[in-house]
This record gives structure tokens, sequence and C-alpha cells, in this order.
């Protein structure tokens, strides 16, 4: 609500502009950048996947899903 320069009642107070607020880093936590993301796929590129994702993808591909849990 706008202030109305008046003494009492809901819109008291001096009127002002808004300041508009900053995101927080908190609240951007978890997306990925651009930078990030070229950076990883070169990562799995070269060092290529880890054994336990190797075992999945092993798993998937022979679809015995029953012995991954």
């Amino acid at each position: 609500m706008a202030r109305s320069n008046l003494r009492v009642g809901l819109n008291k107070g001096h009127p002002t502009t808004p300041i508009p607020k900053t995101q927080r880093p908190s609240q951007r936590k978890g997306i990925l950048s651009a930078r990030t993301k070229f950076v990883r796929s070169v990562v799995r590129e070269v060092a290529g996947f880890s054994p336990y994702e190797r075992r999945v993808m092993e798993l998937l591909r022979n679809s015995k899903v029953r012995s991954l849990f």
C-alpha cells in the first residue's frame, strides 16, 4: 500500500518509493549455469563414467531392475 502523508490510519507515514528486493544466493541455489554445465560435460567426456554408473547402465541395458535394489 502507498503511504498517504497522514499521521493516522492504515496508510500513515511519509510517502516513499519502494526499493525492489535483490535475489539472495540461497534463492538461486541449484540453478545450473552455462559454464558449470559445459565444465561438467567436458569432465564427463574426458573421465568417463564412475563404476556404479557403468553398473547401473549395464543393468538397465539388460533390464534386470530387481538386482539394483
